[in-house]
């Protein structure tokens, strides 16, 4: 009979309870962590792939930037040497520039035809000085053009780099 009531004493059997139950907390816990550690593990390889990639990015980006520079510089220079020579030819006279100008009517008669013949339109000459100066303010326009192109270009080529599927 004895042995009927320490089987029926419902202590080991509360304690085997929590026995099983701290072993499950324990299992499911070391399962979290495994878990947690994969998951880490994980980040940290896309961490490092993402950082990869950016670092191929940028040098990617730092090249065809260094290369669109080089050809901008190279065209400034040559555009240049182009304008310089254009603008000492100017001055020393060797090419003249002029400007159409309507010339002063010394006719009475407003029947006078108006053909390719006829035309009431002459040609000043500009003084070597102004047209140097013209020039120049022509060829500063047109830096400012290449300049914009350039940025263009730049921007193109960032955009390309950026928006290409990983």
């Amino acid at each position: 009979m004895l042995n009927i009531i320490k089987t029926l004493d419902p202590r080991p059997w509360l304690a085997l309870a929590i026995a099983a139950a701290a072993l499950f907390c324990v299992v499911k816990y070391k399962d979290a962590i495994h878990q947690v550690d994969k998951l880490t593990a994980q980040m940290a390889k896309d961490q490092a792939q993402a950082s990869e990639a950016a670092r191929e990015n940028e040098k990617l980006m730092s090249r065809s930037l260094a290369t669109i520079a080089t050809t901008h510089q190279k065209e400034l220079q040559h555009e240049k040497s182009k304008r310089d020579k254009f603008i000492s030819d100017v001055r020393a006279g060797a090419v003249r520039l002029s400007i159409p100008v309507q010339a002063c009517s010394t006719s009475t008669s407003p029947n006078t035809p108006a053909g390719p013949g006829n035309s009431p339109e002459t040609r000043a000459q500009l003084t070597p000085e102004a047209g140097a100066t013209l020039a120049a303010i022509a060829a500063d326009g047109d830096d400012a053009i290449r300049q914009l192109n350039a940025c263009i270009d730049s921007y193109h080529a960032i955009s390309t780099i950026i928006n290409k599927p990983q």
